[in-house]
């Protein structure tokens, strides 16, 4: 039977009510709070009974102290009298509890307490989260710029989806803690000064929200893993998952080291930093180094394999490239030529879904130098809801307005198609067609037959 457990902290530490609350909750099954760190509560286990707790705020301490200042000393004695004994602490936040069945409250002044919590709260909480905010501030307008380059790819994979979904959330997230901290001050400042005290926290709201922040965290893992097309792109997440949950441990254990060796707060504090600075830096770094030694290693190719591999000679250079053979709505065979062996043909469907859309990419190729048979490459997308469809399609356009630019792209009759609009560069034979539901792009390079375009736009029809 254990005689220590650990718990992962769930409040902030403003709401002392709920704290107290849980803790008095866990002396009641035998469990008493040791210590407190940044992973959450640790007890030892006790006899069952009836003890109270309550968490005071002394704004001058700091985490990287070694151990109790001296005004946490004479603040505990003061508290010892009064009948509370110092459980644990962690920085500013000190847990007291008591076994008398109504002891004195250790905060009498309602204005000094929200002092203390304010100062408390500036340095830790506020901190935290305006510190968080940081990272969507800096991902979301690169996110942005993405779906601005190629909408339709985006909306259609799942890591992209998963991890814009995230950056939102944490700005959302975020903004919504710091807001509620923000009313919490002014309510409570409003009841302090016509003589009341500090307003209860919203406990359930920041509960909730904090639940929804990780159900976020983990579809967007789920999102990665059942999108990575790449054999050994979940090993290195979950080695990246490794290295961030060790950096934390190694946090930990270098801050408890720090502690014991008497490092004065100044001190432990720049070698901390330092610390996050390195780790930080060796994250970005790691990545390629990490994908290329698991590239050489072999570790990470296509899921797909190919059929076959075909070997092209050109002025006494060589080169081997993949033949794949995947089904293909619309190939050249349908159109009428004849394929063999010979042309070394590849049929490639590349296909994207996502809870928004389905983005598909079809390409036949013949890779033999001495073939002349055409290429044929379209695209798909089918969108779940008409608006993201439309601005798909006007985004599409735009792009190929300015990339043919100076050359105009015209419009045709979209009646003959049978769809609503349709548009290609000027004498081109690359076509862009819009359907209800359904956007629609093929190039038949080298061939403009009327009759060849309408089966393809036939056979791509929803």
């Amino acid at each position: 039977m254990r005689d220590t457990r650990r718990q992962i902290i769930w409040y902030q530490i403003d709401d002392t009510e709920a704290i107290a609350r849980h803790l008095e909750k866990m002396a009641k099954k035998g469990w008493l709070l040791e210590a407190v760190d940044n992973l959450g509560y640790r007890y030892r286990r006790g006899e069952p009974g009836q003890v109270k707790y309550t968490v005071a705020f002394f704004p001058e301490a700091s985490v990287f102290d070694p151990g109790l200042t001296e005004g946490q000393e004479t603040y505990m004695d003061y508290c010892q009298a009064a009948g509370w004994e110092l459980a644990a602490f962690y920085g500013p936040v000190q847990y007291f509890r008591s076994v008398q069945p109504d002891p004195a409250p250790i905060e009498t002044d309602e204005l000094v307490k929200l002092a203390a919590v304010r100062r408390t709260m500036r340095k830790t909480y506020v901190l935290s989260y305006a510190l968080l905010l940081l990272l969507p501030a800096i991902t979301l307008p690169l996110y942005w710029q993405e779906f601005c380059y190629n909408p339709m790819e985006f909306v259609s994979r799942n890591i992209s989806l998963s991890t814009a979904l995230l950056m939102a959330w944490i700005a959302v997230y975020g903004a919504l803690m710091l807001l509620d901290y923000l009313f919490w001050v002014v309510r409570s400042r409003r009841a302090v000064v016509h003589g009341g005290a500090c307003v209860k926290p919203h406990t359930r709201f920041r509960l909730g929200i904090s639940g929804v922040m990780i159900a976020v965290c983990l579809a967007v893992l789920l999102g990665y893993f059942v999108d990575s097309g790449i054999s050994g792109l979940r090993v290195m997440l979950l080695l990246y998952l490794a290295f961030y949950g060790g950096t934390i441990f190694l946090g930990r254990r270098i801050l408890q080291s720090m502690k014991r060796r008497g490092i004065q707060r100044g001190k432990a504090k720049g070698l901390y930093v330092v610390f996050a600075l390195v780790m930080g830096l060796a994250a970005g770094l790691s990545m390629p180094l990490l994908f290329g030694s698991l590239s050489d290693a072999g570790l990470i190719h296509q899921v797909r394999e190919p059929v076959e591999t075909y070997t092209k000679t050109r002025e006494n250079v060589s080169w081997t490239v993949n033949i794949f053979h995947d089904n293909l709505p619309v190939t050249l065979e349908d159109l009428g030529w004849s394929v063999s062996p010979e042309d070394h043909c590849t049929y490639e469907a590349e296909i994207s879904r996502s809870p928004l859309a389905v983005y598909s990419r079809y390409t036949q190729d013949a890779l033999s130098l001495g073939s002349d048979l055409p290429r044929l490459h379209y695209q798909i997308f089918d969108a779940r809801w008409p608006w993201l469809l439309e601005e798909c399609w006007d985004r599409l356009i735009a792009e190929e307005r300015e990339r043919l630019d100076p050359w105009p792209m015209e419009m045709l009759n979209p009646a003959p198609w049978g769809a609503e609009a349709v548009y290609r560069p000027k004498d081109g034979n690359e076509y862009f067609l819009l359907y209800p539901g359904r956007i629609v792009t093929f190039r038949l390079s080298g061939d403009k037959e009327p009759e060849k375009l309408d089966a393809i736009a036939l056979a791509l029809k929803p």
